[in-house]
Order: structure tokens, then sequence, then C-alpha cells
């Protein structure tokens, strides 16, 4: 029986009955066993290195025998099937052994054509990365070794970049949160971000980054000014202001102190500024020019719901700055989008432009930490492996959200940038910047019609916000409750002769107080981000370890219960604070 016209798989009958796969290539071989298919998947599948729990990335499907045998491992696991070759999707697709499974979400398909540097993000646990395992199947694996070695590249850049991400997630969790109340206020009166969709059809826009290779054409954006939608990135505000540019938008996002840096002492004030609820408050307090407000983090956006507010859009953020704008600048209409100064590498030994607040940082001399790359111009460039991820990611976003538009690298200098026309930016201005027209009067009028929430509205918010507080402060009050039964419970448990009618006292006790911390789950939204290193370290098992002995495990459950309690309180308290001081905000904005 052959699967297809002019097929290179031909699908057969094996010895015991079964369909099996054969390979016409240089020679024809079995993908599997001619004599037993079945069994061979079977012992292929008792070899992999897996939990029942885990996630196990498969390279090579064939008929997916091996596939049914390693689902059945994987009770609460599942697995992703990634077929390196695309006719054998066609060829066996109709003949898969494990169609079932598919639709029990058991197990997913990808072929090799819809891997993109980011496929793995939605598919997987970022923050359980150590659940995910790779495994090859052979056969296929030997016929088909450099298309297995491209698609393994992807998945190590794909895991890299989730963990980055990740753990930027779990650094700042608690600041984020800080800032997002510490900024409330100016989120609220700000112009929303969603207003601007589609303001600029077809209308060309630079994006300016702060690349070493900014230097070579940072004089160019005057030609353009007019002519072209000028987003400027807060790295770059400094040397673009310099020469006497204003921006037509700037973007930031960055929540540490150290960003406040890039916006003190500029020669240029007034200019609109994009900016995502995380950002460092003191830039919000102190930016004289319109305000343009994005929530990106689901979490915020919710207790806005929740608090009847509106979103006031949600502007896609990734591990740079440019990423926010890029996805800005797609929501404006921009097209073509022109990159400067995006390097995402070393250039001239120099990390940044002359004029930002790094322009003396050096790159680093690790060589464990250096990458040699494809650059702008065909030759190798040397790059940081956090800038590689930064500069993956960007090629997905490109690859997934430019839809058609064209999108130039007129950086003229640093990495090679997939899915974009490499020009240098006077080519890029004389071909697309050719019409006059003044995105700041435009800008400029949306931001001026806007209206943002009545004083009546902003006075209700701050009451609300304080009888939040006040559920919070109950909620912690239960929890100092657990906390110091679970305390209690340790030392009873390490007590020479444990008395176990007063330990199971306790235990009753503190089953009380958890069904009474469920009950107020719904009011913990505003400390959920807050409280994500503490349900991480929790979620990775720390406290999970086989005890050898019921006494031993009623100690690590005490510890347990003692450090979910102790972070919940830690967490509350931090938010409390923040969410008072907004409150006092709102108050006085609405006086």
């Amino acid at each position: 029986m052959i699967a297809g016209e002019n097929s290179t798989f031909e699908i057969i009958r094996a010895k015991n009955g079964l369909t099996t796969l054969k390979y016409h290539g240089n020679r024809e071989v079995f993908l599997h066993s001619g004599f037993d298919p079945e069994m061979e998947g079977r012992r292929w599948a008792e070899g992999v290195d897996c939990q029942p729990d885990d996630t196990v990335i498969v390279l090579g499907i064939g008929l997916g025998y091996h596939i049914k045998a390693l689902a059945r491992r994987l009770t609460s696991g599942k697995i992703i099937a990634i077929e390196p070759h695309e006719e054998l999707i066609a060829s066996c697709s109709n003949y898969w052994v494990f169609k079932d499974l598919i639709t029990k979400n058991k197990v997913i398909i990808l072929s090799s054509e819809q891997p993109s540097k980011n496929f793995l993000a939605g598919l997987v646990d970022p923050f359980h990365l150590e659940k995910v395992k790779i495994a090859e199947y052979h056969p296929l694996r030997y016929y088909f070794s450099r298309e297995f070695i491209d698609i393994l590249r992807e998945i190590n850049n794909s895991l890299s970049h989730l963990f980055v991400s990740a753990n930027t997630v779990l650094y700042f969790s608690r600041t984020w949160t800080q800032n997002f109340f510490a900024n409330l206020d100016k989120i609220l009166t700000a112009v929303p971000a969603n207003l601007f969709k589609d303001v600029f059809p077809n209308r060309p826009g630079i994006i300016v980054s702060a690349g070493p290779s900014l230097n070579k054409n940072i004089h160019l954006l005057k030609k353009a000014k007019g002519k072209a939608v000028i987003i400027v990135v807060g790295t770059a505000l400094r040397p673009v202001t310099a020469i006497d540019v204003k921006p037509d938008i700037a973007v930031s996002l960055d929540g540490s102190e150290a960003n406040y840096r890039h916006f003190q002492e500029l020669s240029i004030s007034g200019f609109p500024l994009l900016f995502d609820a995380i950002i460092y408050p003191q830039i919000l307090r102190e930016h004289q020019g319109p305000l343009i407000a994005s929530v990106f983090y689901d979490t915020f956006s919710r207790w806005l719901i929740n608090s009847g507010l509106q979103v006031p859009g949600q502007i896609s953020i990734g591990p740079s700055v440019a990423n926010m704008a890029f996805d800005f600048a797609l929501k404006l209409g921009l097209d073509p989008i022109i990159f400067v100064g995006q390097d995402l590498a070393f250039s001239d030994g120099h990390t940044h432009a002359r004029g930002t607040v790094y322009e003396k940082n050096k790159p680093t001399d690790d060589k464990a930490n250096l990458l040699e790359i494809d650059g702008f111009d065909g030759g190798k460039v040397l790059t940081s492996r956090s800038l590689h991820s930064m500069l993956l990611y960007l090629e997905t976003q490109i690859a997934l959200t430019a839809n058609g538009r064209n999108i130039i690298n007129a950086t003229e200098g640093g990495a090679k940038i997939a899915g974009t026309r490499a020009m240098t930016l006077n080519e890029a201005i004389n071909l697309y910047c050719k019409d006059k027209f003044d995105p700041e009067e435009k800008i400029q009028a949306i931001c001026s019609s806007y209206n943002p929430p009545g004083l009546d509205a902003m006075g209700k918010l701050a009451q609300k916000i304080k009888e939040e507080i006040g559920g919070l402060e109950k909620t912690s009050k239960i929890a100092r409750s657990g906390l110091r039964l679970a305390n209690n419970l340790e030392l009873l448990l390490r007590a020479k002769e444990p008395l176990q009618h007063k330990i199971n006292k306790l235990l009753k006790r503190l089953d009380a107080v958890d069904k009474e911390l469920k009950n107020l789950s719904a009011g913990l939204l505003p400390v959920d981000m807050a409280f994500q290193p503490v349900w991480f370290y929790l979620n990775k098992g720390a406290f999970d370890k086989e005890a050898e002995d019921q006494h031993t495990e009623g100690i690590r459950l005490a510890k347990k219960i003692q450090f979910l309690y102790h972070g919940l309180i830690e967490s509350i308290n931090i938010v409390k604070e923040s969410m008072l001081q907004a409150a006092k905000n709102i108050d006085r904005g609405s006086e």
C-alpha cells in the first residue's frame, strides 16, 4: 500500500499484520520494524528517561507506535511530538496509531515547519523546565540527522528563552506589584494605548534603540523627522534629544530605578511617553508630556476589571523595550517599520551608543557567556547569551506578528535579524520616507481629546482600595494564626515523646485555617504576582521529598505550612502598603 503518489515513504504490512513504514532513499529501509512495530515501540519507550508527570518532546513520529507506548508511561504528563520531515506527516497522518491521544490533548503534534524560536511558549511550564525531557526516535534520527539538528537547536533556544523570562518574573514580581499600585493614579489618567490603533496606516515608522551602531546614523533622524513616526526607546532618549530630535513617541517599561537615569537631564521634553504599568514610578511623576498607558500582565488587568475599570490596552512586552516599541508600531498601523540601533550584539568594542548612560560599558570577557552569530553585513559578530535571547525573541515576534509588513533593519551593524530586510538608514529614508506628514499633531489631538475618569469615579476607587486592604488584613490575621499553629506543630513533633492527641488537635485547627483562607482567596488578586516566588518554591517540590517515617513527614509538612503562611503574610504586607499609598494618591487627585 503506497501513501501518496511519488512518495518516498511507503506504508506496508509487517509480518505480524500491523502497518509499518518503509523509506525509499539511497536504499530501502524500514523506519519501523518489518516484523513487529508495536513491540519495537514498547522497547523504545521503556528506554526513555522520564517520570509519569513529565512533558516529553519526541523528535520523529512516523506511524507513532513508540509515541503510543510512551503515552502509557506518562500517566499525568504529555508528549509534544515533532516530525522532522514534512512528507512524513502527509504520508503517515492517516495511519497514526495514537489519534485518540491527540483529541485528549495527551499528544500535541508539530511539524518541522511550525517551530519558531519561541514555539514552546504555552506548551510547557516555564517554572518547571526540569520536567521537560527530549527523546529522539533513532530510526528517523539516522536518516534525517540534519533536520533533527535544526529542530534540537530551536528547542534549546526556546527553552533558554522560557528560562530567562520565568526568572525575570520571579526576580521582579514584588517590585512590579509595588510599581503598579504606585503608578495607579497615572495609569487611570493617562491616555489609553488602545486609542492609537491604526492611526498611521501604511506610514513609515522608525524604532530607535541604543545599540552602538546608532553612532553611525543617528544624525539621519533629522532627515526623517516629519516623514516617519519616530519611536525612541528610553535607553536612546539622551543621544536622540541631544541632536535636537524630538521623539514622536518614547517607550519605556523597566521597573528598576536604573531606568530613571535615562530620563534625567534630557535636552528636549514634552514628548508623549508610552509606558507599561510596571515602570519605575518616578519617571511618570516627573515626565513633562502626555502619558500613554498599557497594562501587559493579566494579574493587573484582572484587578482593574474587578475594580470596574477599563484596561487601557495591552501592548506586548519582552526581554527588551524594543519588543514593546515594535508591538506598538504594529498597533499604529506603521508599514514599513525600520529598526535603528538594534545591534543585539557588540560593535566596535561597545555595548551601547555614545551619549547613553551605558556608553562606557564594555563587552564581557567571559568566554562562556559569548556567542558568535551572523552579523548585519554578512560576517560574524560577538554577542552575549542575554542579548542572543533578546535576538531570538525579536525574530519570533516578527515571524508571528508582522503579517506581511515590511520590516527593515537599518542598524548598519550588530546581529543579522531574521525576518528583516537589511539596508542603510539613508537608503530606507530615501525609499520609504518621501511624503511629509505631522505625527506630533495627530498624537496630540488624540491625547487632548481623551477624558479620564471623573472625580467621583476616582473617589469611589480610593474607597474600594481601602476596603480591599481591610480584606487583606483579615487574611493576614488568619495566616498569622496558621503560622503560630504550624510552629507549635513542629515543636510537638520534635519533642522526645510527641503527644498524638495534641498533634491531631493542631492538624484539625490548621485544616480550619486552610478552609478560611480558601474562602477569602478571591480577595488575594492584588497579591498574586508578589506571591509568585513563594508559589514557585512550593511547586518546585522543595518540601515534597519522601520522608523516612511518619514523624519526619509531619515535620516536613509543618515546615511547608510555615513557609506558605510566612510568604503570604510577607506578600500581603508589601502589597498593603503599596495599595494604601495608591489610595492616598487617588484621593489627592480627586480633591
